[in-house]
């Protein structure tokens, strides 16, 4: 995997960080997570309905960051200072073929998830003074995917990935954005039962989500903003955010394979969030 990249680090480590001062909260920080923890797809969907294991993510997460500013981050690319110390884009992982911009998929993928600290209203406008925070994740394309696109064998996920890329939109009749959440042990957590029903199934992100294709060829930015799911969704990552903390939550990215010549699905990128206290987020300079 490619050395650690994060522009606004340390908002959100790598691995555990040292124990914090008594009586404060722990920091949050992410770690690697199998694609396999993710049940995706399988073959033969519409008529089966099976989902299997993910086979290897197509990209491998290289860092994170959690950040929040007065308004909603829209675009997290734009606010990385000429000069920041872990250089302007990460690396590729070592070994990997060199990418070109033929593949048709990009080198750098940057996942800014857009959460409110407030529930908002179930009708109108979220409120004006929530600029919330962003979970920023960014993954580099990965070794094994780098050697199929190399020798042109595509697997169905990487070819539906590249159409994805070119049409440069999700939509529910089209090509559509996935995220996956998984606690493991959820039965052990106090969580409502309505939670049990979202455990490790995709949710949509369509009109919520947002591609930016102006840095291709080697870079796509995706944002989605939680603002924009259906009430009861939001209102309980707002109202439980405290209990986030408590879990080890494995996030997973997918792009939804719909005809059996995308299937099985395979997922993007995923990564583990620890000790997640969403109060935590970091100001970007100059907020």
């Amino acid at each position: 995997v490619a050395p650690e990249w994060a522009p606004f680090a340390p908002s959100l480590p790598y691995g555990k960080p040292p124990a914090s001062a008594a009586g404060s909260a722990p920091p949050p920080y992410w770690l690697e997570c199998p694609a396999s923890v993710f049940d995706v797809r399988n073959i033969r969907y519409k008529q089966t309905k099976e989902k299997v294991p993910s086979d290897f993510a197509l990209y491998d997460c290289i860092g994170g960051d959690l950040i929040r500013d007065r308004k909603r981050i829209d675009d997290v690319m734009e606010l990385v200072q000429p000069g920041a110390a872990c250089g302007a884009l990460p690396q590729s992982p070592s070994g990997a073929p060199q990418w070109t911009a033929a593949w048709g998929v990009p080198r750098v993928l940057i996942v800014n998830c857009q959460l409110p600290y407030k529930a908002g209203w179930l009708m109108g406008s979220h409120p004006e003074d929530d600029g919330g925070l962003s979970v920023c994740n960014y993954f580099v394309l990965s070794k094994k995917s780098a050697e199929l696109l190399a020798k042109d064998q595509l697997t169905p996920s990487l070819g539906l990935w590249k159409r994805f890329v070119e049409e440069g939109v999700s939509t529910k009749e089209g090509i559509s954005f996935k995220v996956v959440g998984r606690v493991e042990d959820l039965e052990f957590h106090e969580v409502p039962e309505s939670f049990h029903r979202f455990n490790n199934k995709p949710v949509l992100l369509t009109k919520s989500s947002k591609v930016l294709s102006n840095r291709l060829p080697e870079v796509l930015e995706i944002s989605y903003d939680v603002r924009g799911w259906v009430y009861p969704a939001r209102t309980a990552l707002a109202n439980y955010h405290n209990r986030a903390a408590e879990a080890e939550l494995e996030i997973g990215y997918v792009v939804e394979g719909k005809a059996d010549d995308e299937l099985p699905e395979q997922i993007l990128g995923c990564f583990k969030l620890n000790d997640m206290d969403i109060t935590q987020a970091q100001w970007i300079p100059g907020a």
